[in-house]
């Protein structure tokens, strides 16, 4: 086995495993998109293993012989097999990502005429493969056992080239349409070029595997497989899954990395809890579902606040949200309290819901006191109860001020 050989056949077992390992994953996952991304894995594995063959074949069976000086006349038909197989795939897997980013998108006014209109490329092309070893119209093997273009080779790079176009165009709009409900999730700057820095990358590597005869289609579908599971990974794990912000877990590790800040940067930081008042009675008068909307209207307005201040915010927990200001002071925390508070009452006057929405806040500076992160967070808890008791003391004592008014108003009458 050639070096060029092994260090190829070593790249797409590589990718094979990468992919085995995205799929059991995806497998075992909830997602709504595991059936297509799932898909999308195996036709990869077929194309990586159909690869793997078909270079192996063409050395054993060929090159050996031609080094012999002995014409290639045996097994053929395994090579040409493989080699063909290979480039169908390669064919295939740009149309079908194409094929279903178009469907994904919506477009069902002219979506059957043009899905017909542009599938008519791949048919052809595709028969034009698979007959190949038959007329040589794409390739063919030569005496000593070397693949040669055939006159319409470049029509199948064309071909494979326009169908990762327009699926590019489509994963860039698809992801256009969904930036609004992607910001919502608390990943980094880093993970959105990436992801679409991912997502870019097998499209342009299709048609440059055909061009230079590198297998650079298989790793780059193996980078954006892997991206994308470990994006999902880290969401399941980090993000809420009700308000689309960071839960608990992310609120434990983002405070773990406090601890590491020298004892100036700790005592500049604080932590501003929010909780909703009268939430229960809003679930129990007006429906779960209900609540269920407060709360994502409470997270996306906090989320605004967090953008605003550079603040880290995650869901507590129920209706208890935590932000958490670093580089701050007293004054700047009490800010932070002071606009929530009227951006909830804004909040409130544009809903016109039929019950009165509003928020305790408080703060929590992270100094002396408070040796780890633990006695850090037993603390916000403390206060966030306190905050809690004594907004449903003035609950109760307006439910039972509004009760003898009304009591009060028939007597007043007569």
């Amino acid at each position: 086995m050639n070096t060029s050989l092994f260090y190829t056949v070593q790249i797409d077992i590589i990718c094979i495993f990468v992919y085995i390992c995205v799929a059991i994953n995806l497998y075992r996952s909830g997602s709504k998109y595991k059936r297509g991304f799932l898909t999308i894995c195996t036709l990869a594995v077929i194309e990586c293993l159909f690869g793997i063959f078909s270079r192996t074949a063409n050395s054993i069976f060929c090159y050996a012989l031609f080094e012999k000086n002995e014409f290639c006349n045996s097994n053929v038909g395994s090579v040409v097999f493989f080699s063909c197989g290979f480039s169908f795939f390669l064919l295939t897997i740009p149309y079908l990502l194409y094929l279903s980013l178009y469907v994904a998108l919506g477009n069902f006014r002219t979506r059957d005429v043009k899905i017909l209109f542009l599938t008519v490329p791949y048919i052809i092309v595709a028969y034009m493969v698979l007959s190949s070893p038959f007329n040589g119209h794409i390739q063919f093997l030569t005496y000593h056992g070397a693949y040669v273009h055939g006159r319409y080779y470049y029509v199948l790079v064309a071909c494979v080239g326009f169908y990762s176009v327009l699926g590019l165009i489509n994963a860039l709009a698809l992801m256009k349409m969904k930036v609004d409900h992607m910001v919502e999730f608390s990943i980094s700057k880093f993970d959105f070029f990436m992801l679409y820095t991912t997502a870019t990358l097998p499209f342009i590597m299709q048609p440059i595997n055909l061009i230079v005869d590198v297998p650079t289609a298989g790793p780059s579908y193996a980078i954006a497989l892997f991206f994308l599971m470990s994006l999902h990974q880290h969401l399941r794990i980090s993000i809420d899954d009700l308000t689309s912000i960071n839960n608990r877990n992310e609120l434990k590790t983002y405070l773990s990395s406090l601890v590491e800040l020298d004892d100036a940067k700790r005592r500049q930081t604080y932590m501003v809890f929010i909780d909703v008042n009268k939430f229960k009675h809003i679930n129990d008068n007006y429906g779960h579902q209900e609540g269920d909307i407060v709360l994502m209207q409470i997270s996306r307005l906090l989320k605004n606040v967090a953008d605003t201040f550079n603040c880290f915010l995650c869901r507590y927990g129920g209706d208890e949200f935590i932000l958490i200001k670093k580089d701050a002071n007293e004054e700047r925390a009490a800010g932070v309290c002071h606009y929530i508070d009227e951006a909830v009452t804004r909040l409130r006057t544009l809903s016109l819901a039929p019950y009165e929405l509003s928020v305790s806040t408080g703060y929590v500076k992270f100094d002396k006191r408070f040796k780890d992160v633990r006695d850090f967070i037993e603390a916000a808890d403390k206060l966030m109860y306190e905050s809690k008791r004594a907004s449903k003391k003035s609950f109760e004592f307006k439910e039972k001020a509004q009760a003898v008014a009304q009591a009060s108003s028939p007597a007043q009458a007569n």
